[in-house]
C-alpha cells in the first residue's frame, strides 16, 4: 500500500534518537497496511488493538478538516505513539498535512519551550500544570487534549496559557468521535460517527475510523444533530459476595467527604478496594487522629447506601495516572499488592531530573513490629525500598537490579514522623536522600544493572 506522506510530507525534528523516532522509523520502513496500538487499560488490562492504515488517515482527514488548524505549527507530545491517540494525533496528521513533528516528548512543563507549538497531551498533564499555576516560558499556540474528560478548572487554565484549546472525546477501538473547544459546549461529531443504539449499559456506534461495522461503547450518549450528549458514563460494575456494585456511584459518595479530592475502587483478590486521593485536611486528620478513625467515618457513610463496601483501603496525595492521562491500573495494584504498609504520600513535586516526595511512616504501618518493641524506628532496607519504588514512580526507572552504592544511615526515623525523599536523576545512577529540613537520615545512589543500556538519559 503506497502512501504518500512518507517522504513528501514528513517533517521531523530531533535531537536524539528516542522511542518516539523509533516508532516512526519503523513504521515507515515496514509501511504496513496495519498498524497495532495498545488499549489505555483503566479498568482492564491493556490489549493490543489492530486497525488498517487508511481508518486511521481518514480519521485525521476528517478531524483536521473540522477543526480548521492553522498552518505553520510544530507539533509537540507528552504522549506516546503506541497509543492510538499519541499515533493519530502526534504523528498521522502532522505527516499528512505537511507541519513539523518534534520528535522529543514532553516530560515536564519545564519542556515547552518551542515556538508556534501544537501541544498534544492529557488531562492529568494539564492538571498538574493547573495546580501549580504553571505558565509556560513559551506558551503553546494550540492545546488538544484527549484520554479521560477535561475538568472546567482545567479547561479555563489551558485557555489562559493557549490561544485555542481542543478537548477529544473518543477510544482506542473507535479512533475520535467528537470534540469541543469551550468547557460549557457540548461534544460536536465528527462526521465520520454514527450513533446507532443507545442501551442501558452500551452504545452502538457506526464510525469511518474502523473497518468494523459497528462498535460498542461502555459509555451511554445519544445523538442531537450534530452533537452528542452523555447520558451516563460507563458504570464499571463489580460483583462482590454475589452483590452488583456500581463502582462509580461508590466513588462519587465517597468524593462526598470534604477531605476526598478523587477516588477509585476496584475488585482486589475478592474484596472492594478504595484509594482515595485526600487535600491537606485529610492527611492533617490521619496525621493526628490516625487512619482508622477515618476509615470508620467513610464506612459509616457508605453503609447507608451500599450492602458491600471496601475492606481495603489506602490514601495518597493523587490517584496515579499513565503517560497518557489513563488511570494507573498497574501502579494502583502494586500499592495494593506489596507486603510492606504504604507510606502516607502528603504531597510530590517534580522537574526534569529531580523529584521531590513528602511522607509519613505511619505508626501502625506493618513493619514497626518487632523492630522494636520498646522504640519502634523505621527499618533501613525499607528506607532502600522506597527509595527504588518512588524512582519507578517519579522516572519510570527499575533500580531493584542495580548494585547499592555509597548507602549511609546517619539517623532513625520514627513513627508518624514526617520526612522528605529527594530523588536526583544523574549519569550515574539515581541519587536518593531522606531528610527534614538540615536533618539527614539517610542517603545513596540506586544505579540501574546497566544504565546506559536501560536509561532514557
Amino acid at each position: 500500500m503506497a502512501i504518500d506522506f512518507y517522504n513528501k510530507n514528513l517533517i521531523l525534528k530531533c535531537n536524539c534518537e528516542n522511542e518516539n523516532l523509533k516508532f516512526i522509523l519503523n513504521f515507515m520502513k515496514e509501511k504496513s497496511e496495519l498498524v497495532s496500538f495498545f488499549s489505555g487499560g483503566t479498568t482492564a488490562e491493556s490489549r493490543s488493538i489492530h486497525r488498517k492504515v487508511i481508518n486511521v488517515i481518514k480519521e485525521c482527514k476528517d478531524f483536521y478538516e473540522d477543526v480548521k488548524l492553522q498552518k505553520g505549527l510544530e507539533f509537540i507530545s507528552t504522549t506516546t505513539l503506541n497509543h492510538r491517540y499519541g499515533f493519530t494525533v502526534h504523528y498521522m496528521l502532522p505527516a499528512l498535512f505537511g507541519y513539523c513533528i518534534n520528535t522529543e516528548r514532553v516530560n515536564y512543563p519545564e519542556d515547552l519551550n518551542v515556538k508556534n507549538a501544537l501541544l498534544v497531551t492529557t488531562p492529568s498533564f494539564l492538571d498538574m500544570m493547573c495546580k501549580y499555576d504553571y505558565k509556560p516560558e513559551v506558551c503553546p499556540e494550540v492545546i488538544i487534549s484527549a484520554g479521560a474528560k477535561l475538568e472546567d478548572k482545567t479547561f479555563k487554565y489551558a485557555r489562559s496559557i493557549s490561544k485555542r484549546v481542543i478537548d477529544m472525546y473518543g477510544s482506542s477501538e473507535t479512533g475520535i468521535i467528537g470534540w469541543r473547544e469551550n468547557e460549557n459546549d457540548a461534544h460536536k461529531l465528527l462526521r465520520g460517527v454514527q450513533i446507532l443504539e443507545c442501551e442501558d449499559d452500551y452504545t452502538k456506534i457506526a464510525t469511518e475510523y474502523s473497518d468494523n461495522e459497528f462498535e460498542v461503547l461502555g459509555d451511554r450518549i445519544e445523538q442531537t444533530g450534530e452533537y452528542i450528549r452523555f447520558l451516563a458514563r460507563n458504570g464499571r460494575i463489580l460483583k462482590i459476595q454475589e452483590k452488583r456494585i456500581d463502582s462509580l456511584c461508590m466513588e462519587d459518595e465517597i468524593k462526598k467527604h470534604h477531605f476526598v479530592k478523587d477516588c477509585i475502587c476496584f475488585e482486589n483478590n475478592g474484596k472492594i478496594a478504595a484509594l482515595a486521593a485526600l487535600n491537606e485536611d485529610g492527611m492533617d486528620f490521619i496525621l493526628k487522629k490516625g487512619k482508622l478513625t477515618f476509615i470508620k467515618e467513610l464506612k459509616s457513610l457508605l453503609l447507608k447506601q451500599f450492602e458491600v463496601i471496601p475492606q481495603r483501603w489506602k490514601f495518597i496525595d493523587e490517584i496515579p495516572k499513565t503517560l497518557n492521562g489513563k488511570i494507573d491500573k498497574m501502579a494502583i495494584d502494586d500499592i495494593f499488592n506489596t507486603n510492606l504498609s504504604f507510606p502516607l504520600i502528603i504531597s510530590r513535586e517534580f522537574a526534569k531530573d529531580r523529584a521531590l516526595f513528602s511522607l509519613c511512616f505511619l505508626s501502625g504501618s506493618n513493619f514497626f513490629k518487632g523492630h522494636f518493641d520498646s522504640m519502634p524506628i523505621l527499618p533501613g532496607v525499607v528506607e532502600l525500598y522506597y527509595a527504588d519504588y518512588f524512582i519507578q514512580a517519579a522516572f519510570g526507572l527499575n533500580c531493584k537490579k542495580g548494585q547499592q552504592r555509597r548507602i549511609k544511615f546517619a539517623n532513625i526515623i520514627n513513627p508518624d514522623e514526617i520526612v522528605n525523599l529527594e530523588l536526583v536523576k544523574t549519569a550515574s545512577g539515581v541519587e536518593f536522600k531522606y531528610f527534614k529540613e538540615d536533618k539527614m537520615y539517610s542517603s545513596g545512589i540506586l544505579p540501574l544493572k546497566n544504565w546506559f543500556e536501560e536509561a532514557d538519559l
